[in-house]
């Protein structure tokens, strides 16, 4: 895909408000908490004028945008949140819906078959996370959700906007409340202006296969990094002229991506992990370089001839160890009925068992990965300064009025 889309939107009507992308990664989204609570404590009242979110990213965007207080009041109350979480908050899983055939039997014999009464919809229930991100958000399911649209008139907020796959078209769904609105259709992709529900989080965060698809109207939707080839582009079309993306994904050395992971025909797990880096991991590091790539072609041209074009700032922060292989340190923490799963899958014969870490809700992993989030931000922090520049500059201030 080219770099078209974030042309077309830095125009001189953006507002260059800054703003923060929260990619998917299942459990490894809890790293992004420790990300917030790191630029929180040096900038406790740094705004995100702009969210955006897609697949587990979705859990965290909603609370920054739907809660009121400072940045570190609501990473604070984050990170007590992920620390509460075990597999069991997030899902159940049963062996019925692992039954081979069970929906191949549905075609032959849909209504004397007793296997086929309830067809499985994905590999685990996710209504766990139903109740969870409705009481997170005092919001019950199918209502709207009010602190949003709050924020946005109190100015704390400018927009947000969360990413579904619509399996009933193949298109991605960039879902957006706020001011700056733009309508941008493109090839397999649409935008809708929209009051958020617990819902859209569920559907965003909707693993294939794993969690079910959500129904958002008349509509089925699933993960939407499914076919997210530009996670930036959503925060460049509200008007971003500044942006943090915080990234799940380790970026491996050319030494590192020269040692296999496995020995001999590789396993399920290796196969399903390759799957998920390249669906939900992959696409953000594309993305960067595209912008990258643009901002130095915008820069080579003089001023008055771009005709408006202008160069997004984008900071990438990302974990400085490998959180799949960290994941395979704490597989023994799931639930007996998930770990027995996961080792018929061959989990144990990878080094980077990347689906796992998926799954890997329990605290004892996602406190580990908080903490390196925290300690990634204290070992950039001269670099996370000097990109902030002015926002650095006014929330230190802000912090002396108070007497902080």
């Amino acid at each position: 895909m080219s770099a078209q889309p974030h042309l077309a939107e830095v125009t001189s009507n953006s507002s260059g408000d800054l703003a923060v992308m929260l990619t998917g990664g299942g459990a490894r989204a809890a790293y992004q908490v420790g990300l917030l609570k790191g630029i929180s404590q040096h900038f406790p009242r740094l705004r995100f004028k702009i969210v955006t979110g897609v697949s587990a990213g979705a859990i965290n965007a909603i609370y920054l945008a739907a809660h009121t207080g400072t940045l570190a009041e609501k990473a604070r109350k984050l990170d007590a949140m992920w620390c509460e979480l075990n597999c069991n908050s997030i899902y159940q899983f049963s062996w019925k819906t692992f039954l081979p055939f069970r929906t191949a039997l549905a075609s032959i014999s849909p209504r004397r078959n007793k296997w086929t009464k309830t067809r499985p919809k994905a590999l685990v229930d996710t209504t766990p996370l139903l109740n969870l991100m409705s009481r997170v958000l005092d919001t019950p399911p199918g209502e709207p959700i009010e602190g949003i649209e709050e924020n946005i008139r109190n100015g704390e907020l400018t927009a947000l906007a969360l990413m579904t796959l619509d399996y009933s078209t193949g298109q991605t769904v960039r879902w957006v409340q706020g001011r700056n609105f733009n309508y941008f259709e493109g090839p397999n992709r649409r935008s809708e202006r929209t009051q958020f529900t617990v819902e859209h989080v569920l559907a965003s965060a909707a693993l294939p296969f794993v969690f079910p698809a959500v129904q958002i109207g008349g509509e089925w939707h699933g993960d939407g990094g499914i076919r997210l080839a530009a996670p930036l582009s959503p925060a460049v079309h509200l008007g971003a002229r500044r942006i943090i993306a915080m990234s799940t994904g380790y970026q491996r050395t050319k030494a590192e991506e020269a040692i296999p992971s496995v020995s001999g025909y590789p396993p399920a797990a290796q196969i399903l992990s390759q799957m998920v880096n390249a669906v939900f991991l992959d696409a953000i590091d594309e993305d960067v370089v595209r912008m990258q790539r643009m901002n130095e072609l915008i820069h080579a041209i003089p001023e008055p001839q771009r005709g408006g074009l202008k160069p997004i700032d984008l900071l990438v922060l990302r974990p400085s160890i490998d959180l799949g292989k960290l994941a395979g340190d704490y597989e023994r923490y799931l639930p007996r009925k998930m770990k027995l799963l996961v080792r018929a899958l061959g989990v144990k014969e990878t080094d980077s068992p990347d689906f796992i870490s998926m799954l890997m809700f329990e605290p004892t992993f996602t406190r580990r990965i908080i903490d390196l989030g925290e300690a990634d931000v204290h070992g950039r922090l001269a670099e996370i300064r000097a990109f902030l520049g002015e926002d650095a500059a006014l929330a230190a201030r802000a912090d002396r009025r108070v007497g902080r």
